[in-house]
């Protein structure tokens, strides 16, 4: 834990200090060439121009923190107030024999986007070079590993009142280039220039899929995308997140997330029913983020995934059947064919069990929050546990056929509470309320996650569930966490007259101190006293519940309207109509 701790510490400070010292940086660089394009300062603080011929010979630097430096600083060249264009200057600096620098140059021509058209066939001219910008790299001060590579936008964008700054689009991150590959740099620098790149480099671009290096392939397929050639590339982009190296699956992963990436159009074109059975396979990959994205992927399909999906719920592994009842219940009543074979695997026993994290793997940490309040019908539970039949419980409820009751009545009995939960949300959504008992208990469960989730399917049983939330809540009313009492309080509003029982404990409360209770309670009486005066006047009250409100609610009225109180005027008008109804009969 310590370790990760330094981690994410060292990883913090790196980018913190990339910000503060990119002015310094600049700042030192401070000579000037009458024969040279200058750029102001990004600080409006600053007034030293910087040179650009000076910039370019400092790339030859193997400083790896320093030359990203300079990128950066040529690259946001475009939102200085000069209107000095670079590109002749960066566009002659191509041509230096230093790999150091023309890696460099290429890098910062892409991040000016279409100010770098002029470029554009230098760039293709470097796609056929066989060279490569070898950049040392070391490990970190105190003997720290080395940190893997910090995927930053290739733009920090600078906001400036001004009105005239002009806005380029922010193309997406490129592939990676893990050998430091002159021709992978020129092809990221034509995808990032987008459009104005399209005529002039389809073809090239269209021949580096054929490239034997795999990261050329899927750098090429980025491109093309990112251009808007018209040259097919979905069996690109499968045959990358296939690939037996980790990284560059992982990388095809990372270009499909990308949402600024223009990758993920090509499924609308290109997909069919047989890439369904491709991303099933990526279902399998031992990396979860490669495993999400297929599952995304496979979204995103739609129906035409549908005859794949089906036939996946018989597969052999569990993660496959898993995934396959999720995405078919995603597809709603379009996907009613799938029903037969998720009613089987309501007695599915399989558990998809994720392999061991790798040493130094970065984890996921847990999000707490409070309770979620759901005025509509609450979310689907979650499968922390991963379990097949709960998937097939839950895509029942989001395909709606009322035919699977019987068997959804059966799976109820399951002993596993994650089963008992979406056993009994499909139920509900299906009309039905046999799954009220179960839930009722497992609000009392000793996991708090399954807690909260029995919680919010009990809200919308409405009174039906008051035996249950009722004693619930008024545990929780002492509660010394802020949280847990205010969301007791607000809770105990909907249960209507079946909360009178428990007003004499909220007037304790508007007497209180406790952070916002108070006024919560106010409001909840009021909506306590609505209801019970309704419920008189529709004949739903009996005479001594009738009694037992005007009662209660006089102590309330009295506290609320005191001459030092501090209430809203709303709920004091709800309980002094609500007594007005109670006293005058109906």
């Amino acid at each position: 834990m310590m370790n990760c701790r330094i981690y994410f510490a060292v990883k913090l400070l790196a980018v913190l200090t990339f910000s503060a010292s990119t002015t310094s940086v600049a700042a030192q660089m401070t000579k000037s060439s009458p024969s040279s394009s200058v750029i102001s300062q990004t600080s409006p603080t600053s007034t030293k121009p910087v040179v650009v011929t000076e910039l370019v010979e400092q790339l030859r630097t193997a400083d790896v923190e320093k030359r990203r430096q300079i990128i950066q600083q040529l690259s946001d060249s475009r939102q200085n107030n000069s209107q000095q264009n670079i590109v002749p200057e960066l566009l002659q600096a191509l041509s230096d024999p230093d790999t150091l620098v023309k890696s460099g140059v290429a890098e910062v021509l892409g991040n000016l986007t279409d100010a770098s058209v002029p470029a554009i066939p230098a760039l293709i001219e470097m796609m056929s070079s066989t060279q490569r910008a070898i950049v040392p790299s070391g490990g970190l001060p105190g003997g720290l590993p080395s940190l893997p590579s910090l995927r930053l936008p290739s733009r920090i964008p600078i906001f400036s009142p001004s009105s005239s700054t002009e806005e380029r689009r922010s193309p997406p991150n490129p592939p990676e280039n893990p050998e430091s590959l002159l021709r992978i740099t020129a092809i990221a620098a034509l995808g990032k220039i987008g459009l104005p790149a399209r005529i002039a480099a389809t073809q090239p671009l269209t021949q580096a899929l054929q490239d034997r290096d795999p990261w050329v392939k899927l750098n090429a397929t980025w491109a093309l995308a990112e251009i808007g050639a018209s040259t097919p590339l979905l069996a690109y982009w499968l045959e990358a997140i296939q690939h037996p190296n980790p990284a560059l699956r992982r990388n095809a992963a990372q270009l499909f997330r990308d949402n600024r990436s223009l990758l993920p159009k090509v499924f609308g074109s290109e997909a069919d029913a047989s890439t369904t059975f491709v991303l099933l396979a990526v279902l399998k990959d031992e990396d979860e983020y490669v495993r999400d994205t297929a599952s995304r992927a496979l979204e995103l399909l739609g129906t035409k995934a549908l005859p794949g999906l089906v036939q996946a719920l018989k597969a052999p592994e569990p993660i496959v059947r898993l995934e396959a009842a999720q995405r078919l219940g995603d597809m709603g009543g379009s996907a009613q064919s799938a029903v037969p074979n998720l009613l089987e695997l309501l007695q599915d026993n399989g558990r998809y069990v994720p392999p061991p994290r790798k040493p130094g793997e970065l984890f996921q940490i847990p999000l707490s929050a409070a309770i979620p309040y759901f005025r509509e019908n609450p979310p689907a539970p979650d499968n922390p546990e991963k379990l097949v039949r709960v998937n097939a419980a839950i895509a029942l409820g989001r395909l709606g056929d009322r035919k699977t009751i019987p068997a959804l009545k059966n799976a109820l009995k399951d002993n596993n509470p994650w089963m008992q939960l979406a056993t009994a949300w499909t139920l509900f959504r299906l009309g039905q309320n046999q799954g009220l008992p179960v839930i009722g208990r497992l609000i009392q469960h000793p996991n708090v996650s399954i807690q909260y989730q029995a919680l919010t399917q009990l809200r919308r049983y409405g009174s039906q569930s008051a035996s249950y939330l009722l004693p619930y809540y008024k545990a929780r009313l002492d509660s010394k966490s802020d949280d847990e009492r205010n969301n007791a309080i607000i809770g105990i509003g909907d249960m209507g007259v079946a909360a009178l029982d428990l007003v004499p404990k909220l007037r304790t409360i508007l007497i209180g101190n406790r952070k916002h209770s108070p006024a919560y309670a106010a409001t909840v009486l009021g909506q306590i006293a609505r209801d019970t005066a309704t419920a008189w006047q529709n004949g739903n009250l009996s005479s001594q519940q009738r009694q037992q409100a005007i009662a209660e609610f006089t102590k309330v009225l009295q506290i609320i309207q005191a001459p030092n109180a501090r209430f809203n005027r709303e709920p004091g008008n709800r309980v002094s109509n609500a007594l007005n109804i109670l006293r005058n009969g109906r």
